[in-house]
Order: C-alpha cells, then sequence, then structure tokens
C-alpha cells in the first residue's frame, strides 16, 4: 500500500500513521522491518530499493519517507516544475519529475508486502508527486483544529486516557493551550497520571498546565474579568517583565470590554447565542467564554468599566500617570466591578 499523510495538523497525521502501524503489526515484527528515510536527501534508485526488500521474519514492511514532496513543491513555486537537485532524466524532456519518474513509475509494482508512507506537511494541489501517485493511493490532509473544536478534541482524548474532566478545567484547558495538539496530549497525560482516577478539575489545570504558569495575556484579561485581582496583578507584572507594551495590553483590556457590553445589551434583548457570535464577530472559545462572563456584570457596570478604561488612557496623555502605574491602578479597578475583591495590595510599584 501507498499513503500521504500531509497538511499542518502533524500531530494527527503522526496518530494516522501510529494507528497504521498497530494494523500492520499483526506478528509483532514490525519494529524490525520499519525503515525511516529523510526524502530531502533521498535519491529514487535507493529508495526503490529500500520498497523493494521483503520484510525480515514478517508480514509487512514499513517504509517511512520524510519531506519528499516538499522538494517537489519547493520547485513548484519556482516554476521549475521537478525535485530541487535532481537532473533532468534522458528522454524525458516532459516529465516534471525529471530522476524520479522511474521511481513513481514502479510504485504499483511494490511488494504486497511493503507498505509506503510519505510524511508531508503542506502540499499544493498541483505538487507534481502528488499528482503522479498511482490510483489506489491513500491521501490524507490532516487541516489544523479550529479554536471551537478544541474542547471536543480535549473531551475525546481524556476519555482515551479513561480520565474525567470538568467542564470548566476543559474551557480554561482549551484557553490556555490552544489548538497545539502536541502540547494539549502531554498535558492531559500529566493530569491523568496526577488526578490517578479522580476528575480533574480548574485548580488542577491551572497548577498543572505549563501554559498557566507562563505569563498569558488572554489569562490576565479572564482574570480581571472574572475578579481575580491578586491573578491579574501577578500576571500583569509577568507580562511586563517579558517585554510586553502596556499599551498593547490596555487595547486588549478594552476589546474584552467593549464585547462585554454588546453581548450584555444583546443577551437581554433575547438574542439567542448564534446571532450575538454573528453580530459580534467573535466566535468558538471566544463567544463562549463572553456568554459566560457578560452575566456577571449590569450593564451600568460595564459602562462604567469602559470609562475606566478611557480615564486610564487620558491619565498617561495627561501626565498624571506614567503608563504602567495606569494600568495597574486600572486593572484593581476593573477587577472590584465584579464583586469579588482580594486582599489589599499595592499597586503602585517601586521605580
Amino acid at each position: 500500500m501507498i499513503a500521504v499523510f500531509y497538511g499542518k495538523d502533524d500531530f494527527s497525521a503522526h496518530e494516522a500513521l501510529g494507528a497504521l502501524s498497530r494494523e500492520l503489526d499483526t506478528d509483532g515484527q514490525l519494529a524490525d522491518n520499519t525503515v525511516r528515510v529523510d526524502g530531502r536527501s533521498a535519491k529514487p534508485d535507493e529508495l526503490l530499493a529500500i520498497c523493494q526488500t521483503m520484510p525480515f521474519l514478517g508480514s509487512h514492511r514499513l517504509v517511512i519517507v520524510s519531506r519528499l514532496f516538499a522538494r517537489f513543491q519547493e520547485d513548484t513555486r519556482r516554476g521549475r516544475g521537478r525535485a530541487a537537485g535532481s537532473k533532468k532524466a534522458e528522454g524525458d524532456d516532459a516529465s516534471p519529475l525529471g530522476a524520479w519518474q522511474p521511481f513513481v513509475e514502479a510504485l504499483p509494482h511494490l511488494p504486497e508486502t511493503t507498505a509506503l508512507v510519505f510524511m508531508e506537511g503542506e502540499l499544493g494541489k498541483s505538487n507534481p508527486l502528488l499528482k503522479e501517485l498511482p490510483k489506489g493511493a491513500r491521501v490524507q490532509e490532516f487541516k489544523p483544529l479550529a479554536q471551537a473544536e478544541v474542547a471536543g478534541w480535549i473531551n475525546r482524548r481524556a476519555a482515551k486516557y479513561e480520565m474525567t474532566v470538568q467542564a470548566r478545567a476543559v474551557a480554561v484547558l482549551a484557553q490556555l493551550v490552544g489548538t497545539k495538539l502536541w502540547l494539549l496530549d502531554t498535558e492531559l497525560q500529566k493530569l491523568a497520571t496526577y488526578a490517578a482516577g479522580s476528575e480533574v478539575t480548574e485548580a488542577d489545570v491551572r497548577e498543572l498546565v505549563s501554559f498557566a504558569r507562563d505569563p498569558n495575556v488572554f489569562a490576565m484579561v479572564d482574570a480581571v474579568v472574572e475578579g481575580r485581582t491578586r491573578d491579574s496583578l501577578d500576571l500583569l507584572h509577568r507580562l511586563l517583565q517579558e517585554g510586553e507594551a502596556p499599551q498593547r495590553l490596555l487595547s486588549v483590556i478594552g476589546r474584552q470590554y467593549r464585547l462585554l457590553l454588546m453581548a450584555k445589551e444583546l443577551l437581554e434583548q433575547r438574542v439567542r447565542a448564534p446571532e450575538i457570535s454573528a453580530k459580534l464577530g467573535v466566535q468558538g472559545f471566544v463567544i463562549q467564554r463572553l456568554l459566560q462572563q457578560a452575566p456577571l456584570y449590569t450593564i451600568e457596570q460595564l459602562r462604567r468599566a469602559y470609562r475606566l478604561l478611557l480615564d486610564a488612557d487620558l491619565s498617561v496623555k495627561r501626565g498624571i500617570h506614567d503608563d504602567e502605574t495606569a494600568l495597574e491602578l486600572l486593572i484593581f479597578q476593573l477587577a472590584a466591578l465584579a464583586g469579588r475583591r482580594s486582599a489589599p495590595r499595592s499597586v503602585a510599584r517601586a521605580r
């Protein structure tokens, strides 16, 4: 068999490769009959010889070739239509594959015991090698997961690891890690080991997930909106130390409160969630968070928040506060609006 797994979602591509390997390994001998080839430097005659070799004491031989198609992809962009570094085969003027043409012609005649799998990144539909694959080749594209699909992916992955995750914990994990599937899988395995059969909570995620311990703009905004003053200021200080510009942070906070105000007004008009998503131009986890956070406030509180944002901006422009101090004071005031104040603390940092 011949397969091509390609696309931006390399995690899912490797998952597909793993599933195929398990399917082929009927006698436990596949590990000793697996060959990996770097397609960027492979030569057609050598690769063909590898593919034609019979398995040793096993039923199948798995040949995994990475990044071969990319060589043709690069040349396609340059308009030459043949693999980088390959020489044009004699009498093969019409072939876009050059020296690789005999290799492609031999593919339909590979031993039935050989499974040849090409692992690629993004490919254009006009890739010459892709177009010349023999009929019956399995070609599968793995597109990146949308943010709106992350929660469902987490739940399915959690079921695979026989773990139970609270809905709120799923939401926080999806927000913190996003569509980085390799990292999500690692964090889920870590949480499964830690929980040891117990339900994974939001507190577990915030304690153990690496992204939750790193400066994160959106985590800071959530902390502000949800009234977690101490978390808000801690995250702010860490973000500033990492080089984030105070004006950018102010802009992100302002956008969130603007969206919250509009979402709140639409909710009070009994507009349904899909319509709110369309009107605000946001979707997936973003709209979910807005619909969860908007009920924390009255419309007047959100208007008050917007006035505080304007006051903070003016205080910097008029020279009353420097931008960092103005931002710290603003965050303390905004977090208090949610009604869950932390213990008092000084917000002005030593200069």
